[in-house]
C-alpha cells in the first residue's frame, strides 16, 4: 500500500453525500459499512466485512438488514469494539438478527491486546479465504 493510500482519512465529500441523502424520502433507508476486507489473489473478492463500534454502540435496524443480506451471501460480518489507539479489541461474529425487534445474535471470537494480535487474526481470515481455492 502506498503512503497516499495509507494516510487517507474520511472523505468530507462522502460525509456530505451521506448527510444530504438523509434529506431524501424517509423511506430511503441506508447504512454505512465501515470496512470491507478484500483480496486480489487468487480470486478478487470480499473476504469479510468489519464494523467498528465504540463501547455501548448498538447495531441499528439498517445495519441488521445489511448484515443479514451479507451473511445470506456467504460473507462473514464481524463487530470490532475497543481502543483504536492500542489495538485492544473485542471481536464478535455477527450470526443474525431481526431488524424490527431489534434483536441481533453475536458470537464472541476473541480479544486482542494489540494491533499485532489484530493483524494475526485478520491474516487468519485472509488465509482461510485463500485456502478455499486450494482445495
Amino acid at each position: 500500500m502506498d503512503n497516499n493510500t495509507k494516510n487517507q482519512k474520511g472523505s468530507p465529500s462522502r460525509d456530505d453525500f451521506k448527510r444530504a441523502h438523509k434529506d431524501l424520502s424517509r423511506r430511503f433507508y441506508a447504512c454505512d459499512l465501515d470496512f470491507v476486507l478484500v483480496e486480489k489473489f487468487p480470486y478478487p473478492d470480499i473476504v469479510a466485512v468489519l464494523d467498528y463500534k465504540q463501547h455501548g454502540d448498538a447495531i441499528t435496524f439498517t445495519e441488521t438488514i445489511a448484515y443479514n443480506a451479507l451473511v445470506r451471501r456467504g460473507l462473514p460480518v464481524f463487530i470490532v469494539t475497543g481502543a483504536v489507539a492500542t489495538g485492544a479489541f473485542r471481536i464478535e461474529r455477527y450470526v443474525g438478527g431481526h431488524h424490527a425487534t431489534p434483536r441481533t445474535e453475536l458470537e464472541f471470537l476473541r480479544m486482542t491486546a494489540s494491533w499485532e494480535e489484530f493483524e494475526a487474526w485478520e491474516q487468519s481470515l485472509r488465509d482461510a479465504y485463500r485456502n478455499r481455492f486450494r482445495q
